[in-house]
């Protein structure tokens, strides 16, 4: 047989593989069924999916598991645990050794193989069933590959490479911290928000507008966590302008003297073994070097702002995941809340502070039940909104749009085309059968170019004058104007639920192993639709809810400002207590 490994990055249209004879096509990206099924009639042989090999929960516990390995080895000086630190930025490519295993079952056999483009995940298919495979861009001129990355720098901003730079070549501020000013400390006690991302910033700003009185200091580790709206009571600076330039060489040896003993024994797992063979552990020297620099800038902050207890919305990121850390060493107060809807990753990772704000009951309900955390360090916790979350009167015949809420799938292996092509088709004709306007709003993450000439692709002249593509803050003036918002799993799916805005969720495009949609069905947040035909059904669902559309109880569940207080403060006697909450906003 000869077999086609797609990478997640290129299309079966497009490509010297194209035009070739297959007897199999093995998609590595995350793609759905009815992907599958399109590309089958197109390239007329079989298609295996990488993501058909899944096993939900399963898979994730055994990531747990595997990660537990190698705990207590690497401590620095401060008692910190580095593989504790950064193993979880593992959790993904053991997701995929998994998958690859039960793959290669499928492949054992002589065959011919050929990849679209180099990469881990092909360079480990070849380690497990024992042969090589032929790279299509080695055979290609070095040309092809400069293309290749000129189209990568093409969909992103100025603004984003600067940041990818940066995080690169200066991961420990030696240049950031030249031009970065520093301000002088802030007499008063601070609640320290660390952030490295707009998201997480606005919402601990939220938090914050709670307290007027108390002072907040938000650090940044990346520029892009600065964009936002500060209440008066939160300063804010980047994490470089507390770099002082110091490096921790002898320490740094010595943790790259434990990671050299620890290998042999983590290698002990099948999975990671696999990983090592393939190059997957080579940046983890790099990451401790990096770690160490921007931990000695977090020490900086303790040492010269007087902070009181820090408010974390980013754990599952080493660098925003230290400073809560070293206020434990310091015996402060943490908490942690996450910026969506729900969080996954505590699926694999642990909590690190003493409690975890949790925005509504459905958010309780997943960390304790799904994710397996104790209902002890869970309590009901939003910040009071930013906007009205009154539900507006039932979206009409007068809504002006149709919102599709995109995400930026490309980040985690998703194949962003292949969701547009069974989306907006369907949706422009929606909006122009309704006479309303078909909206994209992006994620912070995904790049207006890029989409634009992704659309262009996947829809008809005709159609794509009645679309907007929209990036920036989401807004509730968007959502006054909408007919219907329409996503996979996003957590805007809450937002539109607290504008009483219908929200439709795309369950059979669903990339990940969460169980998000599941969890916001159980709570009546959106309308799942499961297979694409449903999309058409849209109007007819619509018509049948009338005016009786409304948001369901604890969807949103503000915290009172003395209980915020007093968890900042290190007393809990109202999570025993069980006073944790106002009655929820939306009846």
């Amino acid at each position: 047989m000869k077999i086609l490994l797609l990478h997640p990055e290129d299309s079966p249209r497009r490509g010297q593989w194209s035009g070739g004879n297959w007897d199999l096509v093995v998609d590595l990206g995350k793609s759905a069924a009815s992907t599958a099924t399109s590309w089958q009639s197109e390239l007329r042989c079989p298609v295996l999916r990488l993501e058909s090999f899944r096993q939900g929960s399963e898979d994730l516990l055994a990531v747990r598991d595997t990660l537990q390995m190698g705990r207590a080895q690497l401590l620095d000086r401060e008692g910190l645990d580095w593989w504790e630190l950064t193993a979880i930025l593992l959790h993904a490519e053991l997701e995929i050794v998994f998958l690859l295993r039960r793959l290669a079952r499928e492949l054992a056999g002589s065959h011919e193989f050929w990849s679209s483009r180099s990469g881990w995940a092909v360079d480990a298919i070849a380690v497990i069933v024992e042969c090589k495979v032929h790279i299509f861009d080695d055979a290609a001129s070095s040309g092809a590959r400069a293309n290749h990355y000129w189209h990568a720098l093409r969909n992103l901003s100025i603004n984003q490479l600067n940041e990818i730079f940066l995080d690169k070549y200066d991961a420990n501020y030696r240049w950031r911290k030249i031009f970065a000013r520093r301000k002088p400390p802030i007499c008063a006690p601070v609640v320290l928000l660390p952030t490295a991302y707009t998201n997480v910033s606005r919402m601990a700003a939220a938090y914050a507008s709670m307290l007027p009185e108390q002072q907040f200091l938000l650090v940044a580790t990346r520029k892009s966590g600065l964009l936002f709206d500060a209440p008066a009571n939160v300063n804010y600076a980047p994490l470089a302008s507390y770099a002082d330039g110091t490096e921790s060489r002898v320490e740094c040896a010595d943790i790259l003297e434990k990671w050299h003993a620890l290998q042999p024994e983590i290698c002990r797992v099948p999975e990671i073994e696999l990983l090592h063979r393939v190059g997957r552990l080579n940046r983890f020297p790099h990451l401790f070097r990096q770690g160490l620099a921007i931990r000695n800038a977090w020490r900086s902050v303790f040492e010269r702002e007087r902070v009181c207890a820090v408010l974390c919305g980013d754990d599952s990121n080493p660098f925003t995941r230290l400073p809560v850390l070293l206020a434990k060493k310091h015996g402060l107060p943490t908490l942690d809340f996450h910026h969506g809807a729900l969080d996954g990753r505590f699926h694999i990772k642990e909590l690190p502070s003493d409690l975890y704000l949790a925005k509504s009951e459905m958010e309780r309900d997943y960390m304790h039940r799904v994710c397996g955390l104790g209902p002890e360090r869970v309590v009901l916790g939003a910040p009071t909104p930013v906007v009205s979350v009154t539900p507006h009167p039932a979206p009409s015949q007068s809504s002006s749009q149709i919102v599709f809420f995109s995400e930026p799938y490309e980040s985690a292996g998703g194949r962003g085309e292949e969701v547009y092509r069974e989306v907006l088709p369907s949706l422009a004709r929606l909006a122009a059968e309704n006479g309303r306007k078909l909206i994209i709003k992006l994620h912070p993450f995904e790049s207006v170019r890029q989409r634009s000439r992704l659309i262009k692709r996947v829809l008809s002249i005709e159609h794509q004058q009645n679309l907007e593509i929209c990036s920036g803050p989401l807004s509730r003036d968007l959502l006054l104007q909408t007919w219907f918002g329409i996503t996979i799993e996003s957590s805007t799916v809450l937002d539109c639920a607290l504008q009483g805005v219908p929200c439709f969720l795309c369950e059979w495009l669903v990339l990940n192993p969460y169980g998000y949609v599941q969890q916001y069905g159980r709570f009546g947040v959106g309308y799942i639709l499961n297979v694409p035909e449903k999309l058409s059904e849209i109007p007819h669902i619509l018509g049948k809810l009338g005016n009786s559309w409304q948001p369901r109880k604890g969807i949103w569940q503000p915290l009172e400002p003395d209980l915020l207080r007093d968890y900042l403060a290190g007393k809990s006697n109202a999570v025993a207590s069980g006073k944790n909450a106002v009655p929820e906003v939306c009846a």
